[in-house]
């Protein structure tokens, strides 16, 4: 959700003067993304206004991760220190960031090529390789409620109730069925086994085609990496997979495009057979779990882009609970753990 913005053209001006020693031309703001963005003096710079829920320690956490990636050849923003040497400041409770602009292009969702595929899971693999150095302790990301199959079944009752508007029935629809899928597949699984046995590493924390900047269809460089954390790698894998592949459109998984991504991936970094096995009930389980977009438009009609998101990620659990054995037993078959 896009906050309102701290800064008008005129203080911009005066902030970065002030800050940066940086005579501002032009100011043109970019939308993408959850922070408020500008870019200033044609594309030379951007400032980024983080929104309030980011705090100081999160983004020195970002820099520690960039310059230690960077030591690594992995593309990443190059930020602009402050006339006092530092890499953001305060401005009325914002943390707030300059970075050299980057000038290329980005892709939507699921609109990658086969090469394009293959290059996010040799990135994010080279990244999660990189990171097993970094001595800056990434904090451990709180996931306790991606698998609280009970508390997310009486969270979804709740809201339920709730919900008004032209989108009522399929909002009402869509939360029934995840309800449903959820008490079916917690008979099925062993979630404890699951959450002790999956491998914990370092990583982006929010690893997807949306963070990708490209140039003559490469990355040419990797941003946001202020969600940096330990948390299970399998979900890295394959939501960044699930977003970027074009054979993914309407929420489908290509399971041999897939089987390609975690083994482009794997050359980096070794997953053991668990991680294997439960790679795609992590994922569904936290779909299943996760009431974003819907709980955002149940609360403010007018948010209509989150809920069409929501219902993106409710097809994409669908899909998966009709192929999540499938995948399963060809990841254990054809990864080499």
């Amino acid at each position: 959700m896009l906050e309102k913005s701290v800064f008008d053209n005129k203080t911009i001006k005066s902030v970065v003067k002030d800050k940066y020693n940086i005579d501002v031309i032009s100011i043109k703001k970019i939308k993408i993304g959850s922070a408020n963005i500008y870019s200033i003096n044609d594309d030379e710079y951007i400032l980024k206004e983080f929104q309030s829920k980011y705090k100081e320690e999160d983004i020195i956490k970002e820099i520690k991760v960039i310059n230690h990636l960077k030591k690594d050849n992995i593309p990443v923003p190059e930020y602009v220190k402050t006339k006092d040497k530092k890499y953001y400041f305060i401005y009325n409770d914002r943390v707030v960031i300059m970075q050299r602009f980057i000038k290329g292009n980005t892709l939507k969702l699921n609109a990658g090529t086969r090469e394009q595929i293959l290059e996010s899971a040799e990135y994010l693999g080279k990244i999660v390789l990189s990171l097993k150095t970094l001595r800056y302790k990434l904090p451990n990301r709180n996931i306790s409620s991606w698998y609280d199959v009970d508390s997310s079944v009486l969270k979804k009752e709740k809201i339920s109730y709730k919900v008004k508007g032209k989108y009522k029935d399929k909002v009402i629809n869509d939360l029934n069925e995840k309800m449903y899928f959820l008490n079916y597949i917690k008979d099925k699984i062993n979630i404890e086994e699951m959450i002790k046995k999956i491998t914990y590493m370092k990583t982006h924390g929010d690893y997807n085609v949306l963070q990708f900047i490209y140039k003559d269809n490469k990355i040419i460089a990797i941003i946001d990496f202020a969600t940096s954390c330990k948390m299970p790698i399998i979900w890295e894998i394959i939501r960044s997979y699930s977003y970027i592949d074009s054979k993914c459109k309407n929420g489908d998984i290509n399971i041999d495009n897939l089987i390609l991504y975690v083994k482009e991936f794997t050359k980096y970094i070794k997953l053991n057979k668990y991680d294997l096995k439960y790679m795609p009930y992590f994922y569904l389980i936290q779909l299943l779990c996760s009431d974003y977009g819907y709980k955002q438009y149940i609360e403010d009609e007018s948010k209509i882009n989150l809920l069409k998101f929501g219902i993106y990620r409710t097809k994409i659990s669908k899909k998966l609970l009709d192929k999540a054995h499938i995948i399963s037993e060809r990841l254990l078959n054809e990864i080499e753990c």
